[in-house]
């Protein structure tokens, strides 16, 4: 009874969330759905490499695919990777919800807390993601513990704390790689204070996850050609946004699913598909430039008013009345939800840098992180929503912690004094 008194508002999280999967799970047939988006085979495909032909993926770093194939060491099936991914997207979505508990309480009360936390619940979108073979869940999970240790290091100085927050900083470029240059700007910004401690023990975290890095390039140079991470980059933005642009500048409208540009790009070797979109990029931007920017802002105002891509492909297998009343439903309120928490974390975003650019904080880094999703969504589009979903647990520390300093609710959401 003390552990279940201890961990209460923990309980009833996970309670909470449990519930609000399966119904869901429920009104939508979401675990009867048999559809396997191209991505999630790729991830899949990256599980098999790592742990059946021992090579690397030309597109999905290591960390995500050693995560989603450990099942294969165990002698797994390819259909139990996609029963382990679920039960593994469902324990980041849950850690995640805790985690952004224990954030809130340092500054508004618990039960201000456990309520904010719930409603990171009932972003319906990752919920739905939860059922496919995808990042977002678990990307979601390593940045809200960054960020919570991250917290941590602010509160006590204490170094250890930043090196394990760092560390799986730098380790989710390795989940997803369009994270590489946010991981890069918090290394260097604490980079003086990593020199500082070299010799203390705990820098071993940032080293160790340095060190995966290091392994994923140099295996790339030796499989593919080239020192990187991925090469999905070069293949998103050639694929997108240059190819909306072009579509752009020759009168055409731009279908992602009947690129003659991508099928070209396809057809390359990896090294050469990196080389020719770059070579494309350079090119637009010095002879399509305008018809780039309004590409890119095109991607961005799209991937902010769409809602969740995977609900249209639902089927009704169950031959449920009601079914297309509720698909229709939840699209409209993820296409709502999209819109409203994009807007307000934007908003809360600059907000925060503005007040604390000059003495950063933890809760200028989240801010910089929401910011740099946002941003970085406008290279790629026909995504719905899968964007701006990571960013949104994150938008309700900023929200939480807006409302905890306006005198009209301090007293409802100040924590009391200890």
């Amino acid at each position: 009874m003390s552990l279940l008194k201890k961990y209460k508002y923990h309980f009833l999280i996970i309670f909470t969330g449990l519930i609000c999967l399966q119904t869901l799970n429920v009104l939508l047939q979401l675990g009867k759905q048999t559809i396997i988006y191209p991505d999630c085979s790729n991830y899949l495909e990256s599980a098999q490499k790592m742990y059946l032909k021992f090579t690397g993926h030309y597109y999905r770093p290591m960390v995500m695919a050693f995560i989603t194939g450990l099942p294969y060491f165990f002698g797994s099936s390819d259909s139990g990777i996609f029963k382990w991914s679920f039960f593994v997207n469902v324990f980041c979505w849950l850690g995640s919800a805790i985690i952004l508990f224990e954030i809130l309480k340092d500054f508004v009360t618990k039960r201000v807390a456990f309520s904010i936390a719930i409603i990171s619940f009932f972003v319906l979108g990752n919920i739905i993601l939860n059922f496919h073979l995808l990042t977002e869940s678990i990307f979601v999970f390593i940045i809200m513990l960054a960020f919570y240790l991250l917290f941590q290091y602010y509160k006590t100085h204490q170094f250890w704390y930043l090196s394990v927050s760092l560390s799986l900083i730098l380790s989710s470029m390795l989940i997803k790689p369009g994270a590489k240059f946010f991981g890069i700007i918090m290394l260097l910004f604490f980079i003086k204070e990593v020199i500082r401690n070299y010799k203390s023990k705990s820098i071993i975290f940032v080293y160790g996850s340095l060190l995966m890095i290091l392994i994923q390039v140099v295996g790339m140079r030796a499989q593919y050609g080239d020192f990187t991470i991925s090469y999905i980059d070069g293949v998103t933005y050639h694929n997108y946004i240059c190819s909306k642009a072009e579509c752009f500048k020759n009168g055409k409208e731009y279908n992602q699913i009947n690129n003659p540009r991508a099928d070209y790009l396809f057809s390359l070797t990896f090294h050469d598909q990196k080389k020719v979109a770059f070579q494309d990029l350079q090119n637009q931007i010095k002879t399509n430039f305008p018809n780039l920017i309004k590409a890119y802002f095109s991607n961005v105002v799209e991937n902010t008013k769409s809602g969740n891509a995977c609900i249209e492909d639902l089927k009704n297998h169950d031959k449920a009345s009601d079914f297309n009343f509720w698909k229709e439903v939840i699209l409209s309120i993820t296409k709502w939800q999209n819109r409203i928490f994009t807007l307000i974390g934007i908003l809360l975003s600059f907000f925060f840098l503005l007040k604390t650019y000059k003495n950063p904080e933890a809760i200028t880094f989240i801010s910089f992180f929401i910011l740099y999703i946002i941003t970085l969504s406008g290279i790629s589009s026909g995504q719905g929503d899968r964007f701006h979903l990571v960013t949104f647990p994150f938008m309700l520390i900023l929200l939480g912690k807006f409302l905890s300093k306006k005198k009209l609710f301090k007293p409802f959401f100040e924590p009391l004094q200890k």
